[in-house]
């Protein structure tokens, strides 16, 4: 396939027909089924079009960054053998009037030229923002867009396609979000999620297969897989580019876990931060107190670590519960525990008054969120109710004392609690805390092994 010169040289930044598939996409199952219809049509468009079938205009993905949108686009382009024609929405932004809607017209005109065609806008919030007035230039090219989609089914049998990207919201009442008329345009709007742990584990796999510099066993792949929830695929590639600077820089000739490691927590949270002993001893003592709660609650923590990065001077990190649905009311009273578990060893290792530190505030706020739902959300207090109680309600009023109240009888009563399973296990918490001053940081099969020799 090659372009005419004076397309290649237009403001399309990217002209090819990919040979990428949907097999070479890692994660977005969901969205591959989703999209197979748009890629047979597009693969036999005659034949559609003899059975009466409408033609497509096109589909509009959504969601975080880093998910493979624009993968999935090339995919899209891949699988149905058709010219993919790829651009920014910021390119259509000019201060002279009226260019932004002379290049629109200018793009479809040239996929004209070439269909079947896929035309790709990524970053379409550049020009498909929810329309307000205040911007102008924007607004027109947007119109522009929707005239062209509205206008280009001139051949049924040779269909231009539109595919868009954005890490808008397409609907809501808050937060940033599309123009309501362009996200009817498109015959389907399919949300592409963040990567669940198969897919990070596929991805990282990958990446070791393609260059032997990582050295990473498949329990340290595993570890990393339930750290990194919630991470990108783009992230997780950044972490391992950063990993194989870090081994330059330290001259090894291979990623270890060791490296790996390093990388992936520099990453997330920042440089390491060095402490005097005392203070890290608190800190080893207060992130014990987590990691036991937690296994004693039932669940295993998949890292800890006391190694200070940004605003935290250490953490714990829960079990693998990605597939978790609905929570019970247990489960829910199980991490309030755990979140108190540090400032409950601080209080059982160091007493009233030296253990009462500032280091909780974080854990306070996320037992309380949880709590507050509880009472709330829930309806699993019985003085409140099972009426949910809105945010205003819960903020003002003699409604909101008494939630309160609530509220602090729950997180007194699991701080009594975790602080009681605790002096009854000092054993335990006493070994993982001199094996975490020697080691800085442990796995889940190291906590594991650690709580379950010293525990009666």
């Amino acid at each position: 396939f090659s372009p005419d010169a004076k397309d290649a040289n237009s403001l399309v930044n990217d002209m090819s027909r990919p040979t990428l598939k949907f097999d070479d996409v890692i994660g977005a199952d969901d969205a591959k089924v989703e999209l197979q219809f748009f890629v047979d049509y597009l693969k036999n468009p005659k034949e559609y079009a003899n059975k009466g079938l409408g033609v497509p205009k096109g589909v509009l993905f959504y969601g975080p960054p880093g998910t493979g949108k624009t993968l999935l686009a090339k995919a899209v382009a891949g699988e149905s053998d058709l010219t993919f024609i790829s651009v920014a929405g910021n390119q259509f932004l000019d201060k002279y009037v009226g260019e932004g809607e002379r290049r629109m017209r200018e793009l479809f005109a040239t996929a004209r030229k070439y269909a079947p065609t896929i035309v790709f806008i990524d970053e379409v919030d550049a020009i498909a923002k929810e329309r307000k007035g205040e911007h102008a230039a924007p607004d027109s090219v947007l119109t522009a867009l929707l005239a062209e989609m509205d206008g280009f089914k001139v051949d049924a049998k040779k269909p231009v396609f539109v595919l868009a990207a954005t890490n808008f919201e397409i609907e809501g009442n808050h937060g940033r979000v599309l123009d309501g008329a362009f996200v009817r345009r498109f015959d389907r709007q399919i949300y592409v999620d963040l990567p669940n742990k198969e897919a990070r584990i596929k991805f990282m796999n990958m990446k070791i297969g393609k260059n032997p510099i990582f050295k990473l066993s498949d329990d340290a792949i595993e570890n990393i897989a339930i750290r990194s929830t919630g991470m990108s695929l783009a992230n997780l590639a950044s972490v391992f580019e950063f990993s194989m600077r870090i081994a330059f820089r330290q001259n090894k000739d291979c990623v270890d876990y060791a490296v790996f490691e390093e990388a992936f927590e520099t990453f997330n949270f920042g440089e390491e931060k060095k402490w005097d002993e005392a203070e890290l001893r608190k800190t080893a003592y207060h992130e014990a107190g987590h990691a036991f709660l937690c296994w004693h609650s039932g669940e295993k923590p998949s890292y800890l670590t006391i190694v200070a990065r940004g605003n935290h001077g250490g953490y714990m990190l829960h079990g693998d519960n990605e597939k978790i649905g609905a929570y019970t009311k247990k489960m829910l009273l199980d991490k309030i525990r755990t979140a108190l578990g540090g400032r409950a060893a601080e209080l059982v290792f160091f007493g009233d008054e030296d253990g009462l530190t500032t280091g909780a505030s974080g854990d306070l706020n996320t037992a309380t969120v949880i709590a507050k739902n509880m009472v709330c959300k829930y309806g699993m207090d019985k003085s409140i109710g099972l009426a949910v109680v809105d945010d205003t309600e819960s903020r003002e009023g003699a409604l909101a004392v008494k939630i309160r109240e609530a509220v602090n009888n729950v997180l007194s009563d699991e701080l009594e609690q975790a602080k009681e399973i605790l002096k009854l296990n000092k054993n335990a918490v006493n070994a993982i805390v001199e094996v975490l001053l020697q080691k800085n940081h442990l796995t889940a099969e190291e906590i594991d092994k650690i709580f379950a020799e010293n525990t009666k």
